[in-house]
C-alpha cells in the first residue's frame, strides 16, 4: 500500500491509500492479464485510509469490508480476484440472476 498524505482543517492530516503499480497485479486483480492491470494501477484512484484505520489498511490489502442486506448471502468465487466482475462476468451475472429469481 502507498500512503500519501493530505491536509485536513484543523486537525491531524488524513491519509489517501492505494496499491503500488509493482503489485497490484499479485494483490487485486491476478486473474487479469498483466497488460490489463497495468492501466488499472495507472488509472486507480486512492481511497481515505482512515476509514479502515491506518495500521491495517496499509499492512492488510486482502482487508475487505463487505455490507450484505437482511435475507441475502455472501457468494465466493474460488481462485477469484478483487475484480471478478471483469475476470468472471457470466459467473457474477449467473449469481445475480438467481438472486432476482428468489425475491420474485
Amino acid at each position: 500500500m502507498v500512503g500519501r498524505p493530505y491536509p485536513v482543517p484543523g486537525g491531524e492530516p488524513g491519509l489517501d491509500g492505494c496499491i503500488g503499480p509493482a503489485k497490484f497485479h499479485d494483490v487485486f486483480a491476478q486473474d487479469l492479464p498483466r497488460s490489463q492491470t497495468r492501466l488499472m494501477a495507472t488509472a486507480q484512484r486512492p481511497g481515505s485510509v482512515g476509514v479502515f484505520g491506518r495500521s491495517q489498511w496499509l499492512t492488510d490489502v486482502e482487508g475487505c469490508a463487505v455490507q450484505v442486506g437482511a435475507g441475502s448471502r455472501v457468494v465466493q468465487a474460488e481462485g477469484a480476484s478483487h475484480v471478478v466482475m471483469m475476470s468472471r462476468p457470466d459467473t457474477v451475472v449467473r449469481h445475480i440472476e438467481a438472486a432476482y429469481r428468489a425475491t420474485r
